[in-house]
This record gives structure tokens, C-alpha cells and sequence, in this order.
């Protein structure tokens, strides 16, 4: 599973506590499955920590992706896509999502409508 910046956020604890503890109980259903988040994630969350240290940290059980050509062409596809269909995202999102696609990964999190526009992506709340 591929966790968005808003799980992580929240996971930090940086939007209170009943945020905290949701993304706590969905590690906890989920605790033998892979960890991942993106590298456009993992700089949207360090953006709002405190220090470097903080960062770490919480990621350290994370496997970072990173981007690479075919989540650059999957990126491209879907921003195409999306401005076609009059549907668009940022462009943050615009990676995050690609790079769960080009890695077959489902993508955690509260967003899901907003990332429910991605064709094919496949999508967990929490």
C-alpha cells in the first residue's frame, strides 16, 4: 500500500488525535503488509514537520518510491486525462497517484474522492 501525505500527516499526529488514532487502527489492520509512501509524499509531510529528526522518524517503516520514467509517463497520462475530461488535480496528487499506478499500488487515504477522478487507481480510506 502506497500512504499518502495526509495519512502521514495524521499518522504525526498533526491534525489531532482521533486523526492520529484512525491512521494508527488501519496500521494495525494492516500490519503484515508493505509499507510504502511516495517521494512527493514523503516532501509534502517533511514540509510541515518541525525538523528533519521528526521526518525520519515517523517514516523510518516506510519504503520510499521513488519517481523514476514510467511514473513520469503514467504522470503525464493521467494530467492529460484529467485537463481533457475538465477534472483536474494538483499536481502533488498528480504524482502520488501515478506513482501507485505505475507500481500497482493501492493508494491510503481520506481523499478519496478527489483521487477516485484517476482512472484505474485503486483506492483505501481509513
Amino acid at each position: 500500500m502506497l500512504f499518502d501525505s495526509t495519512f502521514l500527516i495524521h499518522l504525526a499526529g498533526h491534525r489531532g488525535r482521533a486523526h492520529r488514532q484512525a491512521a494508527q487502527r488501519f496500521l494495525a489492520a494492516h500490519g503484515d503488509e508493505p509499507v510504502y509512501t511516495s517521494r512527493v509524499a514523503w516532501a509534502e509531510f517533511a514540509e510541515g514537520c518541525a525538523n528533519q529528526d521528526e521526518v525520519l522518524r515517523l517514516l523510518e517503516p516506510f519504503a520510499v518510491v521513488e519517481i523514476n520514467e514510467h511514473v513520469a509517463w503514467t504522470a503525464s497520462r493521467i494530467a492529460r486525462d484529467l485537463d481533457r475530461r475538465g477534472l483536474p488535480i494538483g499536481d502533488n496528487d498528480i504524482w502520488i497517484a501515478a506513482t501507485a499506478l505505475a507500481y500497482r499500488l493501492p493508494l491510503v487515504s481520506r481523499n478519496a474522492r478527489h483521487f477516485a477522478r484517476v482512472p484505474g487507481l485503486s483506492i483505501e480510506e481509513y
